[in-house]
């Protein structure tokens, strides 16, 4: 009777709206009170909701809305949203709730019904009855699947509990149902495998060959031919791996462990790049399934992306590994996951948690060539926080042998210093540094590039578009401001690599397709070939559909991708892309650590003399820069003082007689000045030397007179003068007595 009175609705609604009657012609404004098309207006929340579904039907987003917002103010318990669901299927309200039009109350609605259906679902008086029919007759035990079906994972939990403890029979009873419960459950079941329980295993295994798919075929080689498997489970998977890859559970005798490890491997390597493709819930987030050994039950949280990645990504190698315990990939992969792991729970900038049981301490003492293959991996297969967790660890085991190239490549600590991440390229150059090299090496000069970025480090992002049509190029500049960068726009590949290169703090390009003056092809070539561009992610942006020419520029390149035109394509696709390369920007806290740290190694470089192997003089703005603020200003100074150019020369001398600067900076200056001076003789003129003077005369500040006074001898006077200075001494007297 329903389903007619719905019929005859939709069929009278259809008909008043190809009459002309007293209705608005064409489509209505958004948010206008429309009249309504029904004979007889709906009062209960059921019928309000086919009225819903009729307006929708009838594309008549007003109607539609007006009576969504009479529903939301109607009393919705469980009992009438399930029978909404049932009539009408979840995939209504999903439609309601991903319309924007009908904000807020679709996603309202959406929400009130995946509450009611988790409670319905999940009763556990509901559950035991449903279960106990499982060994019923076959209209019940049909009956009971059925419903059991249509909670998805939700009844797992219950039916396992159940399963541990049950007698043969309904055991059997049990497993029969997971097999015929669809891939829905699959994630849970491959919860259920961690379980302590050899029959819970068993019958996951068993359910996993009807419910399971290629994604799961990870998860079985472990169990299908580990020494550690039991018989019965090795005998279980190997049938589930065959229904799975050979369409029949019988031709277990094709399975063979050669190559399953690398295919586990490929994987966890997806999982580490957090490129696996998760179906999501409402929240954008995964609902994960694990054991929880406490309580002893499988049970569901709702995890991001990442932290389920990461979480199977190390189950996944951790197996893989078990199965080829020689294999190095595999060590170091393993490693890696629970390092970036341990680093992503710990949050942006938390240091790695440390002590027995930890990945760091593992890290530790497992040796620098281990975290050293763990950083060449992370390298590659780009992951920030893996890196940066490398890096701690070798800066702690390391020697200055890592810097050395490795099987005729540059070392993954050098390599490190053009990653895509400054946090990373940072850390590396501290750890070199921390070596203390005393000879020149592929990448030193890299190293005082990044020390100076890092010394005047104000927490920007730099963004460059390359583009030859000006309107479209500084479009594509206002949209990378959108995302928060400081944009730049060049016309031409050249200049465009030209400001890339000479600047140091360009953290992303995006170059338009139809770039002149170098090519496209050329520019990025161009790009990648200079160790200081060589580690800034590229954007291309171009028509719809231009990719596909494009397919193979960007896979022989790096760290390239491309984003159609367009401000959400453009947007959405650079968001996309540098999600799998960036951590979140430093705190403010951190920043200043990083300021202070490059202060500190540039006053190591000039006072360790280690200006053969790091060649400082390019850093001369940014360390005069950095003298104006406290924290930093002496090692400026004395970074100044390892130049041997006029330029710093005539800086020092500013800052030793500026009266309105603090006299400890002014003391070092003045001290730098005359070592200066000393090594690379006056480079300043006569006019500036004469003002050390008169600054020495008017100084007050007994330790800045001293620093001056070395100056001006430094200088080297005139006899005339040396008479007058030694004129000037008071007589010889012995000290006054202590009254």
């Amino acid at each position: 009777m329903r389903r007619w009175l719905y019929g005859l609705l939709m069929t009278l609604g259809a008909l008043v709206c190809l009459t002309e009657s007293s209705f608005a012609q064409g489509a209505p404004k958004a948010g206008a009170k429309e009249a309504s098309l029904l004979i007889k207006e709906p009062k209960t929340p059921e019928a309000l909701f086919d009225a819903v579904v009729l307006m929708l039907d009838l594309e008549r987003p007003n109607l539609a809305s007006q009576y969504l917002n009479q529903l939301m103010t109607q009393d919705l318990d469980d009992a009438v949203i399930l029978r909404m669901r049932d009539k009408h299927g979840p995939a209504t309200f999903l439609r309601l709730a991903n319309d924007q039009r009908f904000e807020p109350q679709g996603p309202e609605l959406l929400e009130k019904m995946n509450a009611a259906f988790k409670r319905f679902a999940g009763d556990p008086a509901r559950m035991d009855k449903l279960i106990a029919q499982l060994t019923g007759d076959p209209e019940q035990r049909e009956s009971a699947i059925i419903q059991l079906r249509t909670t998805g994972g939700v009844a797992l939990p219950r039916m396992l509990a159940v399963l541990d403890k049950a007698e043969p029979k309904q055991r059997d009873a049990i497993t029969y149902a997971l097999t015929r419960m669809g891939k829905a459950i699959g994630p849970a079941l491959i919860g259920a495998l961690e379980s302590p329980s050899e029959r819970i295993r068993a019958a996951a295994l068993e359910g996993l060959g009807f419910a399971g798919s290629n994604d799961t075929v990870a998860y079985l080689w472990h169990p299908a031919f580990s020494d550690k498997s039991p018989p019965g489970t090795q005998v279980t998977a190997r049938r589930s791996l065959a229904r799975i890859l050979k369409d029949d559970p019988k031709k277990t005798g094709e399975l063979t462990i050669f190559g399953a490890a690398a295919q586990m491997e490929k994987v966890a390597t997806t999982h580490f790049r957090n490129e696996h493709e998760w179906l999501l819930n409402d929240d954008e987030k995964v609902d994960f399934w694990s054991w929880d050994r406490e309580k002893d039950a499988l049970v569901s949280q709702s995890l991001a992306p990442k932290t389920a990645s990461l979480i199977s990504g190390s189950r996944i190698a951790r197996q893989a590994l078990d199965l080829a315990p020689d294999r190095e990939r595999l060590r170091a992969l393993y490693l890696a996951l629970r390092l970036s792991l341990a680093s992503h729970l710990a949050g942006p900038g938390a240091p790695l948690p440390k002590g027995s049981g930890t990945a760091h301490d593992v890290a530790l003492e497992a040796g620098p060539e281990l975290a050293l293959n763990v950083l060449d991996f992370s390298l590659k297969n780009p992951n920030p926080d893996a890196s940066l967790a490398a890096i701690q660890i070798l800066s702690q085991v390391g020697s200055k042998r890592l810097i050395d190239n490795r099987n005729g490549q540059a070392s993954p600590l050098v390599a490190a210093l053009n990653y895509p991440n400054f946090a990373v390229q940072f850390a590396a150059a501290s750890a070199i540094m921390q070596f203390d090299p005393d000879q020149p090496f592929r990448g030193s000069q890299r190293v005082v590039e990044i020390l100076k970025r890092g010394l005047n480090d104000a927490g920007s992002r730099y963004a460059l578009a390359i583009d030859p049509n000006k309107e479209r190029g500084s479009t594509a500049a206002a949209w990378l401001g959108q995302l928060n960068y400081e944009p730049t726009s060049a016309a031409t590949g050249q200049e465009g690599f030209k400001v890339a290169a000479d600047r140091g703090d360009v953290s992303l390009v995006v170059i338009h397709a139809a770039c002149i003056n170098w090519g496209l092809t050329q520019t990025i070539a161009n790009f990648r070939a200079d160790a200081r561009t060589a580690g800034i992610p590229i954007v291309i942006y171009g028509p719809e559909g231009f990719d596909a020419k494009l397919a193979r520029l960007i896979a022989d390149y790096p760290l390239v991708d491309f984003a159609t035109e367009g401000e959400a394509s453009f947007k959405r696709g650079i968001e996309t892309f540098l999600a799998k390369l960036d951590t979140p920007p430093p705190a403010a806290e951190h920043r200043n650590e990083r300021i202070r740290a490059a202060g500190f190694w540039f006053a190591h470089i000039a006072n360790g003399r280690r200006t053969n192997v790091f060649d400082i003089s390019s850093a001369e703005e940014a360390l005069f820069e950095a003298t104006n603020f406290a924290t930093v200003g002496v090692n400026g100074v004395i970074g100044l003082g390892a130049i041997a150019t006029p330029s710093s020369q005539l800086r020092l001398q500013e800052i030793a007689v500026a009266e309105a600067r603090e006299p400890a900076i002014r003391e070092a200056a003045a001290l730098q000045l005359s070592v200066h001076v000393q090594n690379h003789g006056v480079l300043i003129g006569k006019d500036k030397a004469l003002q050390v003077k008169q600054a020495l005369d008017k100084a007050t500040d007994r330790n800045v007179r001293q620093a001056l006074a070395s100056v001006v001898g430094a200088f080297r006077p005139e006899p005339p003068r040396v008479l007058e200075l030694l004129q000037s001494l008071p007589d010889a007297a012995l000290p006054s007595a202590p009254e």
